[in-house]
């Protein structure tokens, strides 16, 4: 009997705890004209260690951001929540990606326990300019896909958030154009397992976006997810999070 109410219990602070962590990420996404942003977010368990965020940083530029912490369950739930109210933080029009990077890893180094890490993108698109500025700190590449058919992954940053306080971080800088598509997503996406124990993988995941290059933001956004769910029979490995970005 009190075993039953301890269990009780704790599934009730779980799926608390899953309710402020919903509550943490962006109820609507800003809109920005000139451009789509569509999102998807799957916690495998009660509690997530993925994170994004997209943030209006001016009438005609926003900040957007994935992040993956190390580890899962109610720890790295509890990190989660730390960096994305760093981000928040620093977040701003005069902030640019690589030092929103340092800020952040100089702000985790000081509260992380050891062994504890972030994985994590930001990326700030002008639509006036259509330039995209970006900085990559150990996580994911996200894929660059063009109106054309041309890809590529967005790299270019430095090691993950939380270990070297005196971490630097390169910036990578992108002209954009209408038609073209940025998709950022977390490892529960390309790691995800069929029966056969293949993972989706990222080769399987750029054809997918080349073939599905002339939808609109929403419509990629479920059809990937559509295709990984049939992929893995819904049996997610890992907290999958996607967020894609298109130029209207």
């Amino acid at each position: 009997q009190l075993q039953h109410q301890r269990d009780e219990t704790q599934a009730k602070e779980l799926a608390a705890a899953l309710e402020i962590q919903r509550s943490l990420l962006p109820r609507e996404i800003p809109a920005l004209q000139g451009c789509q942003i569509a999102t998807a977010w799957q916690p495998v368990r009660n509690v997530s260690g993925d994170f994004f965020n997209v943030l209006k940083l001016s009438e005609h530029a926003a900040g957007f951001c994935i992040g993956d912490v190390a580890g899962k369950g109610m720890p790295a739930a509890l990190v989660m929540s730390n960096a994305q109210a760093l981000v928040k933080v620093f977040a701003s029009a005069h902030t640019e990606p690589r030092q929103l990077c340092e800020q952040v890893n100089r702000a985790l180094c000081n509260q992380l326990s050891t062994g504890k890490f972030v994985t994590f993108f930001y990326a700030v698109f002008d639509t006036r300019s259509q330039q995209l500025r970006y900085s990559n700190a150990g996580h994911n590449p996200p894929l660059l896909v063009r109106r054309d058919g041309t890809s590529a992954w967005l790299d270019a940053g430095g090691t993950v958030l939380g270990v070297f306080s005196e971490g630097q971080y390169e910036q990578g800088e992108l002209q954009l154009a209408s038609g073209d598509r940025v998709v950022l997503f977390t490892d529960g996406l390309t790691e995800a397992v069929n029966a056969a124990g293949e993972e989706f993988g990222e080769a399987r995941l750029q054809a997918l976006l080349l073939a599905t290059r002339h939808l609109s933001a929403d419509e990629m956004q479920q059809q990937l997810m559509t295709e990984v769910r049939g992929f893995c029979a819904d049996q997610f490995q890992d907290d999958a999070t996607l967020l894609v970005l298109a130029v209207e």
